[in-house]
This record gives structure tokens, sequence and C-alpha cells, in this order.
């Protein structure tokens, strides 16, 4: 009898401490500025992404998934919190996340997890975000030693982030960015964007290689980037090419291989999807929202609408340029509250000494070509901006100054700004005022 005792205490253990087969490995490889167009599964032609496109085609791709920012700290923050960039503390680039914010290791260890971050950290202050921390290199160790306790392993890469080189045998022949005008500093930077991205597909495999030598090819396995690339309109930007992102999940036997889903997410949902697969339960007072009834085709949406938000601050060479964003099924409204300045920041306003092309010269040759209409609609916005979401996705065709949309970015104010006041965002005052005189 005292046998069998024994081996009960013993099986409801390892079920608490997330030893069973309830308790998934959960593995995330986090990209660096990659954009949510850019593999040849996500629809660019040009690119030859054959790790990423294998991934989607044994997973969901999700089709429009966004950041709540376009910049690398508060983004992360963001992913490990739950919680929009306001909500956390860390809305500004190289900021922190407040004191007694909770972070992923603490909702994920007490079931029983190791908590995993390998390579590029980025987050503030690092002792708030309880990690076991990690090399690159020392991930096949990790995975040839951890045995039977369950993990949540994030591969942070530093791929494909700027300063961008061109490769000798890399891209050459490619399409022209929709968004911008059409140069060649402008194709030479998106080629040598591409190599970078080709260097990213490249790290991929050699982790996913690892990944399946060790036998985890299981676990539940999330590809995602923090936000958009270094492009004019895109980084450091609101606009869809900054803030959407890939989001690519395979789930052996639980998420159907070669599927899409269109439904509107948000990296807040990341931790509590994280806390609901380890078998938790999610807590109140998060931003985001668990992603597993989508996995599964249980839901087909969770979100009506996502916000974003963006300061300058942080940022090398940036003067103050506070935008936010409401994002929903059928219209984006941006608003760039301080419109009255231009916007700048240092790569933008100086050759980059440290790439062999940059989005300095890229911007110039806009102007010295007779494009630089849109070079001066970069730096100088309106306050208002208003796209269409399935007609116009590179957002070229602002509806606000159309009389027939007053109503919609009225009501669109409203949800924003009442998404504000629940943030604590310090510029809500502000946008009341920006409202009132429009």
């Amino acid at each position: 009898m005292r046998i069998y005792i024994c081996l009960f205490i013993f099986s409801v253990l390892s079920a608490v401490l997330g030893r069973g087969i309830d308790r998934p490995n959960v593995i995330i490889y986090l990209s660096d500025d990659h954009g949510a167009d850019d593999a040849a599964c996500l629809g660019n032609p040009d690119l030859q992404t054959p790790i990423i496109d294998q991934m989607a085609r044994e997973g969901m791709i999700f089709s429009r998934a966004f950041s709540a920012t376009s910049v690398c700290t508060p983004s992360r923050s963001v992913l490990f919190t739950g919680l929009y960039p306001h909500s956390n503390g860390c809305d500004q680039n190289h900021g922190r996340i407040r004191s007694g914010i909770r972070t992923l290791p603490a909702y994920l260890k007490p079931l029983g997890y190791q908590v995993v971050l390998a390579g590029k950290k980025h987050i503030r202050p690092e002792n708030a975000f309880d990690f076991d921390y990690i090399g690159l290199h020392d991930i096949p160790e990790f995975l040839e030693h951890i045995g039977n306790t369950p993990f949540c392993l994030i591969i942070a890469t530093h791929t494909p982030h700027q300063p961008y080189f061109n490769h000798k045998s890399g891209y050459r022949n490619i399409t022209p960015k929709v968004w911008m005008p059409d140069t060649k500093e402008t194709r030479q930077f998106t080629a040598a964007y591409y190599d970078h991205v080709d260097l990213l597909d490249r790290e991929l495999g050699s982790y996913l290689y690892w990944v399946e030598k060790y036998g985890y090819d299981h676990a539940l396995q999330i590809y995602t980037s923090d936000h958009g690339p270094a492009f004019p309109f895109a980084k450091w930007t609101l606009y869809n090419q900054g803030i959407r992102v890939p989001f690519i999940v395979k789930w052996s036997g639980k998420v159907p291989p070669n599927s899409t889903i269109n439904a509107l997410i948000s990296l807040t949902d990341l931790l509590p999807t994280l806390i609901e697969t380890a078998g938790g339960q999610v807590p109140d007072g998060l931003d985001g929202k668990s992603l597993l009834s989508l996995f599964q085709g249980h839901r087909e949406s969770i979100h009506d609408q996502i916000y974003a938000t963006y300061t300058n601050q942080g940022v090398n060479g940036a003067n103050t340029y506070p935008i936010r964003a409401i994002i929903g099924n059928t219209y984006k409204l941006i608003v760039n509250i301080r419109h009255e300045n231009e916007f700048h920041i240092k790569r933008m306003d100086e050759p980059d000494d440290r790439a062999v092309t940059d989005s300095y010269k890229v911007i110039q040759s806009w102007i010295k070509s007779g494009k630089g209409e849109r070079a001066r609609q970069f730096l100088k916005r309106p306050a208002i901006e208003l796209y269409q979401i399935k007609t116009d996705p590179y957002e070229l065709n602002n509806l606000a100054t159309n009389t027939e949309y007053r109503q919609v970015i009225s009501k669109m104010m409203d949800d924003l700004l009442v998404w504000m006041e629940t943030q604590g965002d310090p510029l809500t005052d502000e946008m009341k005022a920006l409202k009132e005189n429009l």
C-alpha cells in the first residue's frame, strides 16, 4: 500500500512541477527588425527563405499580427510582460519597465518551467526579467542536457538588424517596395536588407537542426519579430511596415499545417498564450489575450481592435515626436500628436558610417531624383491619418481629409482616448485638446 501511495504522490508532484505531457515545451524564435512581408511564404516572391517557408508549411501563419511599438526595448518589454508600453513603463527605446511589473519567468517558473533567453536581451532592468541567460552558441548543450524539465526557450537573434551590407553573391534583381520611390539607392538598400534576411533564414535553420536532433520537434514553436525593418515609413513609425510582424506557429497535432488565419493579434498576446499553454491561469489586468483558441480553430478572432504607441525618445538623434494608433478590422487611425514638429532621427538625417548603404542615402536619392514629395511626407506628417486596411495596406491614401469619414475618425479617436487613459499615457490631455481642435 505504501508503494502505491508513494507512486501516486510522485505522479501528482510530477504533474505539478510540469513534467507531465500536459506541460509542453515552448520555443520562441525572435528575430530583430524583420518585416511581415519579407519571406517567400509571406508573399515576397523576390526572397528565398526555405527555413521560414518550411515552418509555415508545417504550421499556421497569422497574417495580421502587430507589435505594440516599432523600437526594440519597448517591443520586447511588451512581449515579456503582456502589457502595452505605458502600462509596463517602458515606452522609450532603451527604457525600463516599472518596479513590480511581473515578467514571463515569474509566471512560468512556478509552473515548473525553466525559462531561458538565448541571444539578444535589450530589456531593462535585467534583474526584473528572471531568465536563465545563455549565449546562442549554448543552445545545443542546453537542449542536450535539459532532460525532463519542461522549458520555455526564447532564441533571440540579432539578424536582420542594420547596419546593412550587400553580399557578393546576394540579391540583385528585386521588386521595389510599393511605399518607397524607386531609385538605385532604394533598390540597393532593399537588396542589402534581403541579404540579411537570408542570414536570418540560415541561422534559424541551424537552431531548428538542434531542436530536431534532440527530439523537441513536437514543442510549441513560434516565430516572430520585434518590429519591422529600418526603412523610411517602417521602423520608428506606426505605419504597417513598422509594426506588422511575421507570426508563424508550429505545434504538431495541435495547429493545422499549411494554414493561415486573419485574426487581428498583438504581441501583447504572447505572454498570456504561454501562461495558458503551461497550464496556468491567465491573470486579470494583462492587456493581451491567449491565442490558444485560435491555434485550435475554436474562434475566428479575439480582438475587435488593438493599439500601438511610439515616443521617439531614447532613439539616437531623435526629436520629440509622439505617435499613437488604433487598428480595427476595417480602418487604422494614426495620430501624430505633435504634428507641428518634423520627424527626425540620426539614422535618417546622417550617413551611417557602419554600413555599405543606409536610409539617409535612400531619402536623399528621392530628393535628388525629383521624388522629394515622398521624403517631405516622411518628415512632415498631418495630425490625423486614416487608412482603409484591406484596400490600402501600404497606407498611401490618407482618408482623414475626406468629410465622409468624420464619424469613423471621431469614434476611433474616442476609443483611442479611453485606451490612453487606462494606460496612464501622459499625453492623454494633449490628445484630448487635439481632438477638440479638429
